[in-house]
């Protein structure tokens, strides 16, 4: 069965926490229209703020694209520098950091390539409910 997109929403910011904030109030009005559970969302927007916030040598701008389907919401986040991609990329083992954090908060992240830099692909599950009109 595949998965229809009821929502889809891109937005570009500068990579700093007073913007991070923005993207955080985004994904809380797309959630709060398909009945997201308040843990989803928490969860959702603790691993966006991280990952936009993760390296300060990352600067410029970020782009957030997010996508609401039937039972999942992807977040694609990017690009990130070369640091994130590398800390990501490796094994979380026993350190607290960004992987683990992740790993923690959303069901998938993965690091992909295109436009020329490293993209993060988040996706959390969450059971349906009634939307919003």
């Amino acid at each position: 069965m595949e998965t229809q997109v009821h929502d889809t929403v891109e937005i570009t910011i500068p990579r700093e926490r007073d913007f991070s904030i923005v993207a955080e109030l985004v994904i809380g009005g797309i959630a709060a229209r398909h009945d997201v559970t308040l843990e989803v969302l928490d969860d959702l927007q603790l691993a966006l703020a991280s990952l936009i916030e993760h390296d300060e040598a990352d600067d410029g701008e970020v782009t957030v694209l997010l996508r609401v389907g039937d039972d999942t919401i992807d977040v694609a986040v990017g690009p990130v520098g070369e640091h994130t991609a590398d800390v990501l990329n490796d094994d979380a083992g026993e350190t607290l950091g960004l992987r683990r954090l992740l790993d923690t908060t959303v069901d998938d992240a993965a690091v992909s390539r295109r436009d020329g830099g490293a993209w993060v692909d988040l996706r959390k599950s969450f059971v349906p409910g009634e939307p919003h009109s």
